[in-house]
């Protein structure tokens, strides 16, 4: 298994990860914006795109999954209650930016706590974590940690926005906080982290 960054895509610095099996097959971890260098970035490396792992439903997040699903066919997942934002401009949080060219995704499958998904040798571990939003999750793989806008470094996603909820968060910091071992955390936004650096000196996980 191979996991690595996309180079950088959308004015919202939103991350874009992709994990690559031994076969090359690749499943990118949410997806920001710019489609055609996703596709590229995969291209250039011999890697074919399977599937797109949304960890929530804000636009900075989903904005090319239509393209990427036009272009390959790859399977995109989300958790169930942040489906009708793939649909929404004004549930997605685009419309509060002023983001104009949303275009609206029908072809999703849906997702809940528990779930896994499997490209080939890797497993990925569905952990619902609501809180910045409803439907928000977390992707486990070996001892990878995709937490998308749930858990920073020392920092965590905001609660302000529509379907925030600061109480749902708490409790997801705490099934973060209570995970056996250590893991490296890939994030929604900013620079990778680890678990065991979290628990000591996030104050939002320590509170949790």
């Amino acid at each position: 298994m191979r996991v690595y960054k996309m180079p950088e895509l959308s004015a919202y610095a939103a991350n874009c990860y992709a994990v690559v099996s031994e076969r090359k097959n690749a499943a990118v971890i949410d997806a920001p914006c710019r489609a055609d260098i996703i596709l590229s970035t995969l291209l250039k490396n011999g890697e074919s795109l399977k599937k797109v792992l949304l960890t929530h439903g804000h636009f900075d997040h989903i904005m090319a999954a239509a393209k990427l699903y036009e272009k390959t066919g790859a399977e995109v997942f989300i958790h169930k209650l942040d489906a009708p934002k793939l649909k929404s401009s004004y549930l997605s949080a685009a419309d509060f930016f002023g983001i104009t060219d949303f275009t609206p995704f029908y072809n999703e499958k849906t997702v809940s706590d528990g779930d896994v998904i499997t490209l080939d040798e890797v497993s990925f571990k569905v952990l619902h974590t609501p809180g910045h939003t409803s439907g928000g999750v977390c992707y486990i793989t070996k001892n990878i940690i995709f937490s998308g806008d749930t858990l920073f470094e020392l920092s965590v996603g905001r609660c302000d926005m529509p379907d925030g909820n600061a109480s749902a968060l708490s409790d997801s910091l705490r099934r973060l906080s209570q995970l056996d071992g250590d893991y490296k955390i890939y994030t929604g936004h900013g620079a990778p982290t680890e678990l065991s650096f979290e628990k000591k000196y996030n104050p939002y996980l320590r509170q949790a």
